[in-house]
């Protein structure tokens, strides 16, 4: 495992540069929720830039708050859109696990995150970031929202994750931006996610 010093929401953005290898059953972009989909819930991301990608790799939380550990998985995909000017940032990933006690683990493991990181600084920036438990929607068979805001030299940017639990399958829909990000917009294309995650 490798681990990296990034938020958590910058963690599960920065993860996806290895290919994956095609396996039976694999996750792909039909399991994903399309550029339509991002726009309709996140409508200033309509001259986004979009990109897609597999992996084999993902992020989960580190030893440390202001740390990530670089996991194998058997598969990923996601697809991201960057807003023009760079400011806004929305990915959806879908993860397949070895097993549905992974699935919980790894959600699990983000709950005791909020909790345990609830405030803490990044060695890296001297950034304060604070860590919340959001309102999850009821989605797949569990869900754990966080929503994080990270300071740096008095510039205030924003992050919400909902993570997306349903079987041997996990999903991360993260949205990041330097304007308080609506609730209802990233429950949105979590409900799409799950929706196709399946």
């Amino acid at each position: 495992m490798r681990r990296t010093s990034l938020s958590i929401a910058a963690g599960l953005t920065a993860v996806l540069l290895v290919s994956g290898t095609p396996a039976q059953a694999a996750v792909s972009a039909k399991d994903l929720p399309k550029k339509g989909d991002i726009v309709k819930a996140f409508p200033e991301l309509a001259d986004a830039e979009f990109t897609s990608f597999t992996s084999t790799k993902n992020s989960a939380p580190g030893a440390t708050c202001d740390t990530s550990e670089i996991v194998k998985v058997k598969r990923l995909a996601s697809i991201r859109g960057v807003s023009s000017a760079g400011a806004s940032f929305v990915q959806s990933t879908v993860i397949q696990h070895s097993s549905a006690a992974k699935v919980k683990a790894y959600l699990k493991s983000y709950k005791r995150y909020a909790k345990d990181c609830a405030s803490f600084t990044q060695s890296a920036t001297g950034g304060t970031v604070t860590t919340t438990l959001g309102k999850a929607p009821k989605l797949g068979q569990s869900t754990v929202m966080l929503q994080q805001e990270t300071t740096v030299g008095g510039v205030v940017s924003y992050s919400n994750v909902v993570f997306i639990g349903d079987g041997k399958r996990s999903a991360a829909v993260v949205a990041i931006d330097d304007a308080a990000i609506p609730a209802s917009a990233i429950k949105q294309l979590a409900k799409v996610t799950a929706k196709k995650m399946k």
